[in-house]
C-alpha cells in the first residue's frame, strides 16, 4: 500500500542525502532518516492498538503490539548506534 507520508519523508531523506559530501555526517543522516520513519510507524500501531481494544479485539490489538515492538527495538538499535559511534564521527 502507497502512503504518501512515508513517501515525503523518505523523499525529504533523499533531498538532504544528496547535499551532503561528508560519509559520516552522511551516516548520521542516513540513520535520522530511518528514525523517522520508525516513528511514524509506531504512531501508526499505537494508534491501531488502540482502535482494535475499542473494538475489543485482542487479537489483533496482540498482533499489533508485536509490531509495534519491534519497530520500538529498531528504534532503540538506532539511537544507540548514532549515540555510541555515528553522530560522534559525524560532529
Amino acid at each position: 500500500m502507497d502512503c504518501p507520508a512515508i513517501d515525503g519523508i523518505i523523499e525529504e531523506a533523499n533531498d538532504i542525502i544528496g547535499e551532503i559530501d561528508d560519509k559520516n555526517v552522511l551516516d548520521a543522516a542516513l540513520i535520522a532518516a530511518a528514525q523517522a520513519v520508525e516513528h511514524y510507524e509506531m504512531t501508526r500501531y499505537g494508534t491501531l492498538i488502540a482502535w482494535a481494544k475499542q473494538l475489543g479485539r485482542s487479537d489483533c490489538a496482540s498482533i499489533l503490539q508485536q509490531t509495534l515492538d519491534e519497530e520500538k527495538a529498531t528504534d532503540s538499535k538506532l539511537t544507540q548506534l548514532a549515540e555510541r559511534q555515528v553522530n560522534r564521527k559525524a560532529a
